[in-house]
């Protein structure tokens, strides 16, 4: 196919991110009003002025090329931000919004409580949380900030680092008075202790057994065990005085200015090479997520990286 250089057609880009996401041309036509014969068409020009086809035509299915796929990409996330920018033009999305990804235990224990003060400085701006921990694609998915938890190492280039972690026993005032104080760590012999359990190799690394042996007790037998797959799990339970939880440092601050948790040994920490992390998507970097990531990192008591 020989290439032309004129400017592509918004109408092709459009029947091609139908017909690339349906893999259908009856499909595509069907939800842009045409018929089957004019998209077809609309993708034979697009493939013509491109120099190169879009699709492998099989009987009854359609699969995009490796060409294919790559423009789908761009257009995908192009034609969003195209349709977004025009609808703010004529007034059909008055309010801002924030499109935000985070991870349950996250949302949960820090960042849904936090919200409200944002509210307060920015009461237009709406935000949407997405709860996942998947690799996604921001700008096709229309995300503007993702925050993630993840090894130092292999933290993405542009992350922001927002907050550090550091592992301590944590428990309630009542479970701690039940048990008479803890004097020292091997008193903790006479504690339950509570055990994230939830396959991922952070919780292997950042383990009671460390911690323990950190405290020079690599060898005690608490009273039992109780294991959770869910870090708010395990914190909801430690309030509820069942048991005494290695606490994360990015979660037990809320806990401890509220008395609900006692850190026994404040001074005995276990460093960890987890951290958590702010990734932005080209999208935000101006407006309502430009605001959104200041409080984020006015909250967290991050600075960004010099």
């Amino acid at each position: 196919m020989a290439r032309r250089t004129r400017p592509l057609g918004l109408a092709n880009l459009r029947g091609f991110e139908a017909a690339a996401r349906l893999l259908s041309f009856t499909l595509a036509g069907e939800e842009l009003h045409l018929t089957q014969s004019s998209m077809s068409r609309q993708i034979q020009s697009l493939e013509e002025e491109l120099g190169r086809p879009l699709f492998i035509r099989r009987t009854r299915e359609l699969e995009l090329t490796l060409a294919g796929q790559k423009l789908q990409r761009v257009v995908r996330g192009a034609l969003g931000e195209l349709d977004r920018c025009v609808a703010e033009l004529r007034g059909e999305a008055e309010r801002r919004r924030v499109a935000l990804t985070t991870w349950p235990s996250f949302a949960s224990l820090w960042l849904v409580p936090r919200l409200s003060s944002f509210a307060r400085l920015h009461p237009a701006i709406d935000i949407r949380i997405d709860s996942g921990d998947t690799v996604l694609d921001m700008v096709a998915e229309e995300i503007d900030l993702a925050i993630r938890y993840c090894r130092d190492d292999q933290a993405p280039r542009n992350a922001l680092r927002l907050l550090d972690e550091e592992l301590t026993p944590a428990l309630s005032p009542a479970l701690l008075e039940r048990v008479g104080g803890l004097a020292a760590p091997g008193e903790l012999a006479r504690c339950t202790l509570l055990v994230l359990d939830d396959g991922f190799q952070s919780s292997a690394e950042n383990s009671w057994e460390r911690w323990l042996e950190l405290a020079g007790e690599p060898r005690l037998q608490p009273a039992g065990r109780l294991l959770f797959n869910f870090v708010d799990q395990s914190m909801q339970a430690a309030v509820r005085g069942q048991g005494v939880i290695l606490g994360k440092s990015q979660f037990l601050r809320d806990y401890i200015e509220r008395g609900e948790l006692i850190t026994p040994f404040p001074a005995l920490r276990l460093g960890s090479r987890y951290g958590v992390y702010l990734v932005a998507s080209e999208l935000a970097r101006e407006g309502p997520a430009a605001l959104f990531t200041d409080w984020l990192i006015a909250e967290a008591g991050a600075a960004p990286a010099g």
